[in-house]
């Protein structure tokens, strides 16, 4: 084998998911290292500075020609808005740059869950019964959105339309906590979508794409919060909080029903690389779609290098499979 190719990873940013970006980013990269490909590590500020291999923050345009000139493969380690939702996507693509996971496309929809949840329905994948208040005329919709949620069967959850890791998710146990939910979902921005708790075990599916063989459902994984009523931001990231069970204790025709689904929206949401899908699987065994992430949590004990290990892949083989797949002919916005 040749020289590896240099990857610049690319961390941190202003989004809700910072931290958890920055634990990702700094993973990856030192797996990388250790599997011998020169690494640069690229820290997105809070509030717009770039800083590269520990250097101050700079202005993006004070930057430019380093980013460009700084690696072969950009690995964006960066979750929630403006990592996975088509921004620093397009900035890749502006900039000629070869890039590991989804493009513009892909990104925006599936971060935006009222849209995400349309093309799912669409496809013939399952969804909660919901309702939704865009961005546009967010006042009167969010007084319909409160109105028509009321009849709805209770619990249900209240939801942000574009962050991840679970943040500003509210479950709402009577119409009275309606308003107090969707005011705290507002704030996130992006609109706000309300939608019947479903009964069931959450599942969790990854994706996998190596080589040019296509993608390919990794082993299932069984979510189980303690102590807590769903896999909120803290049952997510804190120790001990959710057993995470690879593979899901589920029958063989439960998890392939999940992974069709699972793979079927990888390839028509247009993803690449890599992608994991949410699910609740109730008793009569046909999955409900919660949500599709274009670049999910990769710490060393995510829910993806999960998944991978249990399928043989070890963490840094993993990382490797996945610069690998930004190194494959694909067909962007203008380019390749």
């Amino acid at each position: 084998m040749g020289a590896q190719p240099s990857v610049a990873v690319w961390m941190g940013g202003p989004s809700g998911e910072r931290e958890i970006s920055l634990l990702s980013g700094t993973a990856v990269a030192e797996a990388l290292q250790q599997r011998g490909y020169p690494v640069t590590r690229v820290v997105i500020g809070e509030r717009g500075g770039w800083a590269i291999d520990g250097a101050r923050p700079r202005p993006l345009a004070e930057v430019v020609g380093e980013l460009q000139r700084g690696a072969e493969v950009v690995f964006p380690a960066l979750h929630g808005p403006f990592g996975e939702d088509g921004t620093v996507q397009g900035l890749l693509e502006t900039l000629g740059l070869r890039y590991v996971g989804s493009g513009v496309c892909a990104s925006a929809l599936a971060m935006n869950k009222i849209l995400a949840r349309r093309v799912a329905s669409a496809l013939g994948v399952r969804v909660a019964p919901g309702v939704a208040a865009g961005a546009g005329n967010l006042e009167e919709g969010l007084a319909r959105v409160e109105a028509a949620a009321a009849h709805m069967a209770f619990p249900v959850f209240v939801k942000p339309a574009c962050l991840g890791s679970s943040v500003g998710v509210t479950r709402v146990r009577e119409p009275a906590g309606l308003h107090g939910a969707l005011a705290a979902a507002v704030t996130a921005g992006g609109g706000v979508l309300v939608e019947s708790a479903i009964a069931g075990i959450e599942i969790s599916c990854p994706v996998l794409e190596e080589g040019v063989s296509g993608p390919r459902a990794l082993p299932l994984i069984e979510i189980a919060p303690k102590g807590h009523d769903f896999f909120d931001y803290e049952a997510k990231y804190t120790a001990g909080m959710t057993d995470e069970i690879c593979p899901a204790r589920i029958d063989e025709a439960a998890a392939a029903r999940v992974a069709r689904a699972a793979v079927l929206l990888h390839r028509e949401f247009g993803c690449r690389s890599l992608s994991r899908s949410d699910f609740i699987l109730p008793a009569d065994a046909e999955p409900v779609f919660l949500e599709l992430n274009t670049l999910p949590g990769l710490t060393p004990v995510s829910l993806f290098p999960l998944a991978a290990r249990t399928a043989g892949l070890d963490y840094a083989e993993l990382c490797e499979v996945l610069v690998r797949s930004a190194l494959v002919p694909w067909v962007g916005p203008w380019r390749r």
